[in-house]
Parts: C-alpha cells; structure tokens; sequence
C-alpha cells in the first residue's frame, strides 16, 4: 500500500514543443512535428492521476501558459498541433516553462523539450537572461533533439522595392534577396514576381551552398490604389519562405498645395506643373502663406513652399515629420535670416550668405543616378542638362546631412535633398524667378518639377518590416469612427471597437504571411505587409555541447538529459524519476527494520519470562 499509485511522487510536467515552420522537415520518420506530437503524447500517457501538466508552444510569443491536472484536455491539444507561421525562440519558452515549474509545490518536476534545435532560435539574439532562480536543480530537463537531417532550402530573405516614383502604367523595379542555405549548390533555379496576383516577369539564377544574391525584377503597374507585391521561388523542404511580401500605394489623383508669400512668385512654378501634367494626375491648389494656419495639409500628398512661413512653421514640420514631401524654393524678398529660421525649424544646415551680382553662377555636376532624374532621359540617351545662369543664390552645404543632387561652384547646393523622420524635403538655394534665375524658361524645369512633385509624393511611410507574430500600432489620428476593420490575408476580416479619442490600435493577430489592410470610414488608413522570419529558414541544428553550453550561459542547474530518436524515452525518464522518489524505499526499509526490531524484542521478552520461570 506504500507504493502504489496514490503513494507516487506527484509530478508536474512542462511539454516545449517546437510548431515553427523548420520543424515542417519531412524525414524517414514522417515530419519533425509529427514526431513531436507523437513522443509528447506517449510521455503524456506515462503520466499518473494527480500530476500537473502544460503545453508551451514555440511559436506562442504573446500569451502565458498554466497548468492543469486535465491529460485528457492537453491530449486534444496535442494532436491538432499543425505548423505555425509564427517563428519563436526557444529561450522564450523556457523562461515561461521555468516559471511554472518553480511555482509548482510537486516534488517532481520534469521539462521535455521537443525541437530541431536550430542555433539561431535558442536564444533571443546575444541576450542570455540569467536563470538561476528559477531554474533549478530539482529540475530535470529531457531535450529531444530532432534536427538531425541535411535540408536543402532556399529562402526569399527580404525583397525592396527600388522605384521611388509610382505612377500607373510605368514600370516598378524590385529586389529579391535569395539565400541558399543548403549544403549544395543550386543551377537555373527560378524567381517570379508577382503584382496584384498577375505575374510580371521571372527569372532564373544560381546559387552556391550559403550564398546570397540580390535578383532585380521589374513590372508594370496597371492600376492605382494599394498594389501587392510579391516574390516567389520555387518549392523546397520548407515551404514557408518561399514568398515574399510588400506593398506600395500609386496614388490615382495627387493633391499638391502651392503655398507662397507672393502670388508671382508662383507664377512658373504653377504653369511648369500645368504643362507637365498632361495626365492630370496633378490637382493644384495655390493659396497664399498667411492663410497657412487655416489650411488642412495633411490632405495633401505634397506641399510646395516659396517663401518661408516665419513663426508658422510647425504644421509643415509635423507634415513633413509625419511621412510626407515638401519642396522648399526662397522667396523672391526671403531674407537670409528668415531662410536661416527656414533651416533651423527642419533642423538642416544652413546658408553662410546671400550672393547676388557678379558673374552668373552655374551648374557643375548633376547626380543623374538620382530616382529624381531617372525617368528624365532615356536609358541609352546621354545625360545631361543645359545649365540656367543663376544671379543670386543662398550659399547652402549639405554638410554631409542630406544629398546636392544639382551644385554650382565651391560645392554650394542649388537643389538638396534631406530626410526628415519619416519625410523628405528639396531645398533649393535660389526663387523662381526671373529676377533671381533664368531656370524657369530651361526646357528641363517643368518635368523636373513634376517629377519632384511625384517623388514626394511617393514616400512609403509605413513600409516596416513586420514578421509574423509581432505586434503592430496603427496610428488612429483623424481617421476612424467607432470602428475598425482588418482585413487580412485569405480575406478574412476582423472588426475592433475603438474610442473616436483613441489615438492607436495595437494589432497582434500577424499570424498569416501577406498584405492587411486596416481601414475605417470606408478608408484604407494603413497596408502592411507581413513575411516570414528568415531565421526559420537556417537549419544549422545544434550539438549536444552547444545545448549544454546554452544552459550554462543562463545559469540553469537543472539536470539535463538527452534522448536521442532510437531510444526509449519512458526507460530513462522512470529511471531518473526513480532516483528522485528512492526515498519511499528507505522509508518502506526503516519501517520493516522497526517491526522486525519490534518482533525480535518482543520474541526476548517471551523467552526471557520462560527462563525466569
């Protein structure tokens, strides 16, 4: 009655299972997470009325586990475990594993650690939390290394998009960075892209064993509005990271703000755009500067400035700041000293002094390699710009803070370029006038204002890199009712009640790779693209040392055990779980040797009466 099961050593047992995407590896034993699945339920079933248990998965990044004495309950879970798209470290799991175990009052306490054990998913980058506290020696820690196969993957590890003016019916360049993270070489593999679902164009390319290439590909864009983009390889042992997204947004209309303290100083600069804009793509507004306070400029995509706004500034500031382009000409009155105030409220470097008179300046050099100038010249065409005479002109450097797309003499910028937080600004040095320069009347200044207008317009402000599982904020500001709507890949929607106060959603349902659209109003307010971490994809498994070292590193004490494929895992956990419960033996032997005491000294007593009889 001692040893039986109501006298066992309760136990509370941790399962970390690996369900990320590297562990979708197909071998002779069936896939690395079916295998999982299997040894998991198998130490489940070995398990006794009255212990505790708990599931940690890998790839659940966000949310905490707990315990429970329900086997039927984890056994259910266990066997709908399907691949996750979602990558997670290993290190993550523990630290939550180790909290739960260090709380649990049981006497056993046993953690069984399933995974391919990849070197670059144990730890969470450089950082190594020390455990000591809560890992400790009463622990026992059963890693089942499963990653014992040679993988033949290849990866799309990021794309870019190249282009930096969008606009319909022109091309769009982009780059797929392939890896081949096998151990051989690959010929005539390959890449397509893909717009809106349509694919573009393809190529084919090889790779040798652990090389990167970048791949340029290029397309038409068909339509305005949001475009998915898309690079694809062909498939692999990993499927996963096969395809890449992003997205960008070609505008269909392009609201532009004329904004200047004279209304002829405006003069070139609004027929220049006029004539350009032969698609009328272009909707032109022209207002004077003192009305700027009472102007909403955030609905415009750009915003063209002659003259400077003095003390108000700041909403064109925060515009720019905010993801937008301004375009910066001086006044025809604009005295160093407001274009200096110009310069110190977006924070660039200013102009030593005003140079008027004397022999004309002109221009020196031009970076034609500039997106701004790309679209000017035909590719084979020889480049170049016949140079206006300019009779006064702000002396401006970039100081090594923004890039002189056009320079005259002493390396003075007559048009710079500056990035501002998530914008970007053009300065340039002289007015449109004639008074100041005779550029206006150059065949070359109305397309190079167009196209200025439509770079800055095309800035990509939310284009970050979102992998799947990360958290995302949406910025609310001005552009939600009561309600938002996701909608995301596969169509699937998602509505969250939101405060009309609220100035941001945080979004955490990233568990699908593609584009979701976040809208409101029956607006687009945000596109986000979501892709794959390309750390899943490297299948460098590590050796038994490099495990221990790992432990050692997070200052563990728990006893670690290794237990290969060929083993019996049942034998070697009973047997270490025997040596923690010998205590019931010794307690069972001290109670025999106490009744065998008790029976020989009572025995003595009877034979000693007889003798004294």
């Amino acid at each position: 009655m001692f040893i039986g099961n109501s006298s066992t050593a309760k136990t509370t047992a941790v399962f970390i299972i690996d369900d990320t995407f590297s562990m979708g590896v197909v071998d002779a034993k069936g896939s690395y997470l079916n295998q999982e699945k299997e040894i998991a339920l198998h130490l489940l079933s070995q398990l006794h009325d009255g212990d505790e248990v708990a599931l940690i998965l890998v790839s659940d990044v966000n949310n905490q586990s707990a315990v429970t004495t329900d086997f039927s309950l984890l056994k259910k879970s266990i066997e709908s475990l399907s691949i996750s798209n979602i990558s997670g470290s290993l290190q993550t799991a523990l630290i939550k594993a180790a909290k739960l175990l260090d709380e649990s009052p049981n006497y056993n306490k046993e953690l069984y650690l399933l995974s391919d054990f990849q070197k670059s998913r144990m730890a969470d980058g450089n950082q190594f939390p020390n455990l000591s506290e809560v890992m400790k020696e009463e622990i026992r820690i059963y890693a089942f290394p499963l990653g014992d196969k040679v993988v033949f993957t290849i990866a799309i590890d990021k794309i870019t998009v190249n282009s930096q003016i969008f606009e319909k019916d022109k091309p769009l360049q982009v780059s797929a960075f392939i890896s081949n993270y096998a151990k051989q070489n690959v010929e005539n593999s390959v890449v397509s892209l893909f717009i809106n679902g349509e694919r573009t164009s393809q190529k084919s390319f090889s790779l040798k064993a652990n090389e990167t290439k970048e791949i340029i590909l290029e397309g038409v864009l068909k339509k305005s509005g949001y475009q998915e983009i898309a690079a694809t390889i062909e498939d692999d042992e990993i499927l996963q990271d096969n395809k890449r997204f992003t997205q960008i947004y070609v505008p269909e209309k392009i609201p532009v703000l004329i904004l200047t303290e004279e209304l002829s100083d405006a003069t070139f600069v609004q027929y220049g755009l006029q004539a350009a804009n032969t698609n009328q793509q272009l909707q032109i507004d022209v207002k004077l500067l003192n009305q700027l306070l009472s102007i909403d400029v955030k609905k415009y995509s750009s915003v063209i400035l002659i003259g400077t706004a003095g003390e108000n500034i700041s909403p064109l500031v925060q515009f720019v700041q905010a993801g937008n382009g301004l375009f910066f000409f001086p006044g025809s009155t604009t005295s160093i000293q407001s274009y200096q105030s110009f310069c110190a409220a977006f924070q660039i470097p200013k102009a030593n002094n005003l140079s008027a008179g004397g022999v004309p300046f002109r221009f020196v050099s031009v970076d034609y390699e500039h997106p701004l100038f790309s679209r000017l010249f035909e590719s084979k065409q020889k480049k170049s710009i016949e140079s206006p005479e300019i009779y006064s002109a702000f002396l401006q450097r970039t100081e090594g803070k923004g890039k002189s797309l056009i320079t005259i003499s002493n390396n003075i910028s007559f048009l710079s370029e500056f990035t501002i937080d998530k914008g970007k600004i053009f300065v340039a040095s002289t007015a449109p006038v004639m008074t100041q320069t005779n550029f206006p009347l150059k065949g070359i200044f109305a397309p190079l204002l167009y196209e200025s207008v439509l770079y800055l317009s095309s800035i990509q402000k939310d284009n970050v890199d979102i992998l799947t599982g990360d958290k995302l904020t949406v910025n609310l500001l001005g552009n939600v009712s009561s309600q938002v709507t996701v909608v995301k890949p596969g169509n699937e929607k998602e509505f969250f009640p939101v405060d009309e106060k609220a100035n941001e959603l945080l979004y955490v349902n990233t568990d699908r790779f593609g584009i979701y659209y976040f809208s409101s109003l029956n607006k687009i307010i945000r596109a986000v693209s979501v892709n794959a971490n390309p750390l899943e994809s490297k299948t460098d498994y590590a050796e038994q040392s490099d495990i221990k070292e790992y432990f050692l590193k997070i200052k563990s004490s728990a006893r670690l055990t290794f237990i290969n494929k060929d083993e019996k895992p049942e034998t070697i956990i009973k047997q270490a779980r025997f040596g923690t419960e010998l205590w019931k033996y010794f307690v069972l032997l001290a109670f025999l040797l106490a009744l065998i005491e008790m029976l020989v000294s009572k025995s003595s007593k009877k034979d000693l009466i007889s003798l004294t009889k």
